[in-house]
């Protein structure tokens, strides 16, 4: 009963407490004590961004509600390099990793689907899939052959294009750029005749600035700002073609999630939900702010890929979509899944939201303030 209680309690709280821990708090290192299990979870971004500071106040709530697990957050590069999180799980130095999908495609041909696909499905988009169309069962299948439990954890909704040093006006303007671009994305950008560059976010803004990428996508203007991208480059492209939002994964050992208790399995997939819409909600609010700073105290040029070009990136992601997606039976499989959700839900998108928002930009009187 106690536990239940205990359960009942964060429930009840989640709302407030999930969100106001984001930020908020500091996990100390757990004691060890008879019945608890201690869990150690390596995340593949830096602790003061909005996705350290969500990983962070996850940990502390599974502290503050669990009788039966504690957990010790360590960020990229304290314990492991970001990049290497979901390795240190699957080799047992840690039993969570906290990252984006397509961080791991050197453990799954099939995993960078699960993340984002380039002009694909927005963040309400894939949450519906996920909770409602199959897809965390999907994903789960992936993830189960690597010996991990997979949860949603976060989305980043749309992001921005990209930070360039020049113009982008065709789609041979892409040619010879080394840029940061992971995915399925950094692979259409390919086809154009880019290199791609996977890094972790706090390699981003080194590399560009010393020249390793001549151009860098990050998350959002949000995320830019703080990670400094406007410091080496000049103009910032939308949209974010590439990633019309992005899933968050938490990637649990398998054999560690089954001996959990059904309770701390439930506070766990409750707090999952309950961080992916605070990470979302929360880079949604911080947005706009961030957009208007980087333009009026950074001078940053805001700019929009012209139509060839998105065309040109269209066409180049149908093929990697199709090609990627062809390679086995696994690949097949989510990614028919998603394509075949993808086609349903853009009908409706395309009346509902779309169509709300072409109507709130015409041009009738409203106020700004009353």
């Amino acid at each position: 009963m106690k536990k239940n209680l205990k359960r009942r309690e964060f429930l009840k709280k989640a709302g407030v407490a999930g969100a106001a821990a984001v930020g908020a708090s500091t996990l100390a290192a757990p004691a060890i004590a008879g019945g608890h299990q201690e869990w150690i979870i390596c995340s593949a971004f830096g602790k003061a961004g909005p996705l350290g500071q969500a990983i962070q106040g996850f940990g502390d709530n599974i502290n503050r509600y669990s009788e039966k697990l504690k957990v010790k957050v360590y960020h990229a590069g304290e314990l492991v390099p970001g990049l290497e999180a979901l390795d240190a799980v699957r080799s047992g130095a840690a039993q969570a990793a906290y990252g984006a999908p397509y961080y791991w495609p050197n453990l799954s041909d099939a995993i960078e689907f699960v993340a984002t696909c380039p002009f694909g499905m927005n963040a309400m988009e894939q949450n519906a899939w996920c909770y409602y169309g199959g897809g965390i069962e999907a994903a789960d299948k992936i993830y189960n052959a690597l010996g991990v439990k997979f949860l949603p954890m976060g989305n980043t909704g749309n992001q921005m294009g990209g930070w360039f040093n020049k113009e982008i006006n065709t789609p041979d303007d892409y040619k010879g750029l080394k840029m940061r671009m992971p995915g399925l994305g950094g692979r259409t950008i390919e086809k154009l005749g880019a290199t791609p560059v996977l890094l972790a976010g706090p390699d981003v803004l080194p590399a560009l600035t010393s020249g390793a990428v001549d151009a860098a996508e990050w998350i959002c203007p949000a995320a830019d700002l703080g990670a400094g991208l406007y410091q080496a480059a000049k103009y910032y492209y939308g949209p974010g073609w590439h990633e019309p939002s992005t899933l968050l994964d938490l990637s649990m050992d398998l054999k560690a999630w089954e001996a959990l208790d059904s309770d701390t399995q439930g506070l766990i997939d409750d707090l999952a939900k309950s961080f992916n819409m605070t990470v979302f909600s929360r880079f949604q609010a911080i947005n706009g702010p961030a957009l208007q700073k980087l333009v009026n105290e950074h001078n940053v040029e805001i700019k929009t890929f012209p139509d060839e070009v998105l065309i040109a990136l269209g066409n180049a992601a149908g093929e990697v979509v199709f090609e990627r997606g062809s390679i086995n039976s696994e690949t097949k499989a989510i990614t028919n899944h998603l394509l075949s959700f993808r086609k349903v839900i853009k009908e409706w998108f395309t009346k509902g939201e779309q169509n709300f928002s072409r109507i709130r930009d015409l041009p009738f009187k409203f106020p700004d303030s009353v």
